[in-house]
């Protein structure tokens, strides 16, 4: 039994967590006869019968339909979406039967083996009786400085097929709030649920915009330096306003009653508020 790794062992992980890195974040096209390969062995390895057909998405999406254009069953995306396997993003735990097999000597793990072949040379596949059907990787994968997803001139992750994926600091948002942030809409941002997504409409649209849209009027401001906060009250379209900027650039609005009419009363009022029937409407935090 293996109790402890050896000081060697340990100082081979920087080595296999740059490596899975770039397996779970290559955007090489797909090596569809090493797929086919690969597969083959994994049916055999579950004591399955390999199937005889296999097939090519560009996508996650252009899988769907062509899973779906395969059957004469009615099946929803859901289901054929949840049924796929990850291919290399798989790379979290097949990196772990990787170090285990060649720096420890742990030979459970060789059955994986195939399943780490995919991983180098596909996307997400799915695995059918008659049939097997192979992703293409993503073309471009773009992130910020704390490795979230993340462009804000195009799409975080794009596909060759044209199939993308839009994303702000992770937060998964439309292609209208990363390219055309101007055509959105008060009603939009003011009914959007999500507090995080509203936020990145409200900074993607401009505060200024918005103040100026929602016929905002200041009837308050003050540097908080309890705080370290600077803050105004304004009256708008919307209702009261508080809005607060801090010192690590976030900035964020709260719904006030009518009745205030400082900044001082409005904080006053958001900290000690106990009136179930009055709820602090946030419309927006960054």
């Amino acid at each position: 039994m293996i109790e402890k790794l050896t000081p060697e062992q340990e100082a081979k992980f920087p080595e296999y967590v740059e490596k899975w890195l770039s397996v779970g974040l290559s955007t090489e096209p797909i090596d569809f006869e090493k797929c086919k390969k690969y597969a083959i062995e994994a049916y055999e390895n579950a004591e399955l019968t390999p199937p005889k057909k296999f097939y090519m998405a560009e996508s996650p999406m252009s899988a769907i339909k062509l899973i779906k254009s395969l059957t004469n069953e009615e099946v929803s995306e859901s289901s054929i979406f949840n049924e796929m396997m990850y291919g290399n993003h798989d790379a979290s735990w097949l990196s772990f039967c990787d170090f285990m097999v060649n720096e420890v000597g742990v030979t459970d793990c060789e059955r994986v083996d195939c399943l780490i072949g995919l991983a180098h040379h596909c996307g997400w596949w799915s695995a059918y009786e008659e049939c097997a059907v192979f992703q293409d990787r993503p073309k471009e994968i773009h992130f910020d400085e704390e490795k979230l997803l993340h462009n804000e001139s195009g799409p975080a992750i794009s596909y060759r097929d044209g199939f993308s994926i839009w994303s702000i600091h992770g937060k998964r948002v439309t292609e209208q709030i990363v390219m055309r942030p101007e055509t959105l809409t008060l009603n939009q941002i003011d009914s959007e649920s999500d507090l995080d997504l509203r936020a990145i409409m409200l900074e993607r649209y401009g505060w200024e915009n918005y103040l100026e849209d929602t016929n905002a009027e200041c009837l308050d401001y003050r540097d908080n330096l309890i705080e370290n906060t600077k803050e105004a009250l304004y009256i708008s379209d919307n209702g009261n306003r508080m809005v607060v900027s801090c010192p690590t650039g976030r900035v964020f609005s709260l719904g006030v009653p009518e009745d205030i009419k400082t900044c001082e009363e409005a904080q006053v009022w958001l900290g000690n508020d106990t009136d179930s029937e009055v709820k602090i409407n946030v419309i927006a935090r960054t």
